[in-house]
């Protein structure tokens, strides 16, 4: 059997890392599975749930709480580094979950290890980290695992490299937990969305819909705990909002949505898939996503949700309205979980 050393940023509740866990859960179960990743996420998320899963941390020095200029950057790299060659000779795969681990893929080639890149993302930003990654990452032979057709139309082909698609899929253990709400026993009056605590995410766009739409329930889950999500959101929350902290049991949460948001804003980062979405879907939940990236390939505009302009408040809050109408929210809901037998 074949060796594998995964790499890894974070371990949280993402979508990224849950995407990680459930390959390693469905193709990995039966084996002592390792991966490299910070120490400062080490504590909590998808990856510490699986019993099979050790996780080796590379230190990130910080001061009461926040990274230190220059002395951070060169002293994780360099932890990172020695980390990777003292337990990187013994695999022979190196599986890199993200672009961002771009130190991994050098280390592999040294080290003459075969390379599987996991890739989520295409960064809207051209910072020099990104860069970097986005440099290495199409000058590494590799085997490139794509989430998307939007993804993989994102970077440029290698010949020396093998490339897929595979949608994300959802995990047994996710599967078994459902519990499909009846449409005839939904209020039609909750709308969910589950996001990263970022301003990519359209956290703003989600309270000015919010303020337009005040009979409706709007429910935030964001991937941090209160104190951080209220120190960072500042602003009077509208009346309608509740905001939920990070949570690795989100099925309570799908069971009383009605509809699901994604208003991840193109202008800073464009969703590559959407795992939220594929989640609301098999619970038969339409959702409200961005007309460009990955999620166009999950939503039908029209058919089990609609894909529009997320950054236009109003548009989206007619759409919302639309959805939750009596008129057609069965058949969107309907056609949601027709939609994700084609992803199961």
């Amino acid at each position: 059997m074949k060796s594998i050393l995964f790499f890894h940023f974070k371990n949280d509740y993402t979508g990224s890392t849950r995407v990680l866990a459930d390959v390693i859960a469905r193709d990995y179960a039966g084996q002592s599975v390792t991966i490299i990743i910070a120490i400062r996420n080490h504590d909590k998320g998808f990856l510490s749930e699986l019993p099979n899963v050790r996780l080796i941390g590379y230190y990130i020095p910080t001061r009461h709480g926040k990274r230190i200029p220059v002395l951070t950057p060169v002293a994780w790299r360099v932890y990172f580094v020695l980390l990777t060659l003292c337990l990187g000779w013994r695999y022979d795969t190196f599986y890199i979950n993200t672009i961002t681990p771009y130190l991994a893929a050098l280390l592999g080639r040294l080290y003459g290890k075969k390379i599987i890149y996991h890739v989520h993302e295409k960064f809207v930003r051209q910072t020099l980290s990104v860069r970097i990654m986005e440099w290495v990452f199409a000058h590494t032979k590799a085997h490139r695992i794509f989430v998307s057709e939007y993804t993989r139309r994102c970077y440029p082909e290698n010949p020396s490299c093998t490339s897929e698609v595979c949608y994300n899929h959802l995990g047994k253990r996710f599967l078994e937990q459902i519990r499909i709400r009846p449409v005839g026993e939904r209020k039609r009056d909750t709308v969910l969305m589950i996001a990263s605590l970022s301003k990519i995410k359209g956290l703003s766009a989600f309270m000015e819909v919010a303020g337009l739409l005040p009979r409706f329930h709007f429910r935030l889950m964001l991937s941090a705990d209160m104190k951080s999500i209220q120190a960072y959101l500042g602003d009077p929350i509208p009346g309608n909002v509740e905001l939920i902290p990070a949570q690795s049991d989100i099925h309570p949460y799908l069971r009383e949505a009605d509809l699901m948001l994604n208003l991840s804003n193109p202008f800073f980062w464009v969703e590559t898939f959407g795992m939220t979405i594929l989640e609301a879907m098999a619970y038969g939940i339409p959702s409200i996503v961005p007309n460009v990236g990955g999620p166009t390939e999950l939503i039908e505009d029209g058919y089990n949700g609609f894909c529009v302009d997320v950054t236009d408040a109003k548009v989206v809050a007619e759409k919302i309205k639309e959805v939750l109408g009596l008129d057609g929210y069965e058949r969107f809901a309907n056609n949601a979980l027709a939609r994700f037998e084609r992803f199961r």
